[in-house]
């Protein structure tokens, strides 16, 4: 008898174990941890490294004045596309499904605990400039990978073109 009991406590702890997190324990999750503002914090970052991106592209080239509003108007375009379709109203639902099927309301609530230490604090803090520095340090490894990559398609075209003539 004691065996079931045992084995029918172990069952039930890990079904308590397994189940998702609340909507109400993920929402405080992402106040704790401030996920709207690292969203909002990474649309600024996206759009200056858009910015820093056109300029490399452009670098050394002579552009009108007529060209530069086109592009300027492209990059407007193109920020308040990105911000509409990553808005935190858009995004939240989307985040919430995915941490409710990524996690346990157990993980959830130790998560929680940690974010209100002050190490969790610290952390949550710091979060922005270490997501803006690892996204300059992307964005200078892409600069420093695009000679290869361009060469890669430059052989791959150059293959592409040489099956199509033996085609013919």
């Amino acid at each position: 008898m004691k065996k079931a009991l045992t084995i029918a406590a172990v069952f039930f702890c890990q079904i308590a174990w397994a189940t998702p997190p609340s909507d109400a324990s993920i929402q405080e999750l992402l106040d704790v941890t401030q996920t709207k503002q690292l969203l909002d914090n990474s649309m600024a970052q996206i759009d200056a490294m858009m910015q820093r991106g056109m300029q490399q592209q452009l670098a050394g080239q002579e552009i009108s004045a007529e060209d530069q509003q086109v592009l300027d108007e492209m990059s407007q375009q193109l920020i308040a596309l990105i911000k509409s379709e990553m808005s935190w109203k858009k995004m939240s639902p989307v985040i919430i499904d995915v941490y409710q099927q990524s996690l346990t309301q157990s993980e959830v609530d130790g998560m929680l605990d940690f974010y209100k230490t002050d190490s969790g604090r610290a952390l949550i803090a710091k979060m922005p400039l270490i997501m803006q520095k690892t996204m300059e340090m992307m964005q200078q490894k892409a600069v420093q990978m695009s000679p290869k990559m361009r060469e890669i398609q430059k052989v791959a075209m150059a293959k592409i073109r040489e099956n199509n003539s033996k085609k013919q």
